[in-house]
């Protein structure tokens, strides 16, 4: 199972859902952000595609995402923006702090959303 997860520069939760464990992420890329529009999109370079920064693009949005190491021609991106994205990977990194969840025992889809929910209210809470 992986949890893809988009998030606000202040800690708003976007949208978020479960694929399974051998989805890429740019497939479930376009899904993440369908909704987003007018923001600068922050990713990692995982989510690096002519096709995905088109479609961030129709939507108003700016892609901040730096380009694959494989590229011919390096990607321009705004360097300030992207250290924002810090932020998010806090927050990964303080959900994986939860055993229960950095090792998936829970092998249901609802059950392991029902932790993912618990470990937030925790990050709200303490």
């Amino acid at each position: 199972m992986k949890f893809h997860l988009a998030i606000t520069s202040d800690g708003q939760v976007v949208e978020g859902f479960l694929t399974g464990g051998n989805v890429n992420d740019i497939e479930a890329a376009p899904e993440l952000v369908e909704d987003v529009i007018g923001c600068f999109v922050s990713a990692d370079r995982g989510y690096d595609s002519d096709h995905f920064r088109r479609m961030l693009r129709a939507n108003n949005n700016i892609p901040v995402i730096p380009g694959r190491k494989n590229r011919k021609k390096p990607i321009a991106y705004d360097t300030e923006q992207y250290k924002k994205r810090s932020f998010i990977e806090r927050i990964f990194g303080k959900l994986k702090e939860n055993r229960r969840l950095a090792l998936r025992y829970e092998k249901s889809d609802r059950n392991f959303l029902s932790f993912i929910l618990f470990a937030f209210l925790k990050l709200l809470l303490c």
